[in-house]
């Protein structure tokens, strides 16, 4: 071969693609990927999860009940319309609807509603739900008929609270009073008594100059809503000591509020015949009956290491009951316990022993009445029959 065929060859395995002329040559290895170090913490990724498609707002099966409330057990899907009891006139801010889901609580007790078998009960502003057996939903249906179907749709409610100077204004008119099985777990006493024998009774306690009347109020309420009426003022004590902001003075005193009073929440019902009412009582009378002084020693860099502050004595008693056989024309009265002094000055004439109130009784008196207007004669039902 001369020089120029040799030339000539070389320049053509220069431009030549290796794959052609070594097909037969095993391939060179692959270069091993560098391992990736991972800490002891670090869990291997996973992919991503994928988004579960969200039901559109105005999907109707997005509100349908769960598949199992079918008649598990026996029991049935109820509804109700109540927008006749909700398109009264009822106060601003006030959820109609609520009063209603409340009222069926109290009547079937909460176990029905909360036990190891499905249950539900709701209301909107036109129709009320319930999933239950059929004996819990003929009580639901009987409650919604004391709304719905009332003779009265509106009730006056008379309220009066009353500081008696001790418990001996019983001596002459416990014989008018009607007690009512329902008793506080406090020891506080419920009793009916006729209108004109309570005016009695209060002007009994004129006489013995024991008597001082704390609230009188009368409200116009829709029939099973809750109305709440409070007497109470405000108890300022020292609660202990605070940094001061400016600098140089160390820590001041801290004060604090206490609520001295009586605070009722009544809830009044029409039984279904509108001669009677039923009426759910939340009541609460909170006396502080004394401020104990004391000094602690805290760091102050003006003025002494002393500090006062106080140690309230507080009592409250709780009357939260359900009562019901309260006849429209009798007044309800309320024992609600001993409290002394109770929105009175505690202090006496210069501490002189027998100038302090020590046995002021907190009474309650409740009248109601109706608001009759023209009604349309009720449809016959079946309880009407028995």
């Amino acid at each position: 071969m001369n020089r120029r065929n040799a030339l000539w060859l070389s320049l053509l395995a220069g431009i030549w693609p290796s794959s052609l002329t070594a097909q037969d040559d095993d391939p060179p290895p692959r270069r091993a990927a560098k391992p990736r170090k991972i800490d002891d913490g670090d869990a291997p990724a996973e992919k991503p999860a994928k988004r579960a498609k969200a039901a559109p707002a105005d999907d109707p099966e997005a509100d349908a009940p769960p598949a199992n409330f079918g008649g598990e057990g026996g029991a049935q899907w109820k509804t109700i319309d109540i927008s006749k009891y909700t398109a009264l006139p009822h106060a601003s801010g006030v959820v109609p609807q609520r009063a209603i889901v409340d009222w069926v609580f109290r009547r079937t007790t909460q176990a029905p509603w909360h036990g190891d078998k499905p249950a539900a009960l709701y209301a909107t502003k036109t129709q009320l739900r319930a999933y239950n057996t059929p004996a819990v939903l003929r009580q639901v249906d009987e409650v919604v008929e004391r709304f719905t179907k009332a003779e009265a749709d509106e009730l006056i409610i008379r309220v009066r609270f009353v500081a008696a100077a001790d418990p001996r204004w019983r001596y002459l008119v416990h014989s008018k009073l009607t007690p009512l099985p329902r008793t506080g777990g406090q020891g506080q006493q419920v009793w009916t008594l006729k209108q004109d024998d309570a005016a009695m009774v209060r002007t009994q306690m004129e006489v013995y100059q024991g008597f001082k009347l704390i609230e009188d109020k009368e409200f116009r309420v829709v029939n099973g809503q809750t109305v709440t009426v409070e007497r109470v003022a405000p108890v300022d004590y020292v609660v202990g000591p605070k940094r001061d902001s400016a600098v140089g003075l160390g820590v001041e005193p801290s004060t604090g509020k206490l609520t001295e009073g009586i605070t009722l929440r009544m809830s009044p019902l029409l039984t279904y015949e509108g001669d009677a009412l039923e009426v759910a009582i939340d009541l609460k009378a909170d006396t502080v009956k004394k401020l104990h002084a004391t000094r602690i020693l805290t760091r102050r860099e003006a003025g002494g290491n002393e500090l006062q502050l106080d140690v309230p004595e507080v009592t409250e008693s709780r009357f939260n009951q359900t009562i019901d056989g309260w006849k429209l024309g009798q007044t309800l009265l309320i024992a609600a316990g001993i409290h002394p002094g109770i929105l009175q000055s505690k202090a006496g004439f210069l501490r002189i022993p027998g100038t302090m109130p020590t046995s002021t009784e907190v009474l309650v008196f409740l009248d109601a009445e109706r608001v009759d207007a023209p009604r349309v004669s009720r449809r016959k039902t079946s309880r009407d029959e028995d």
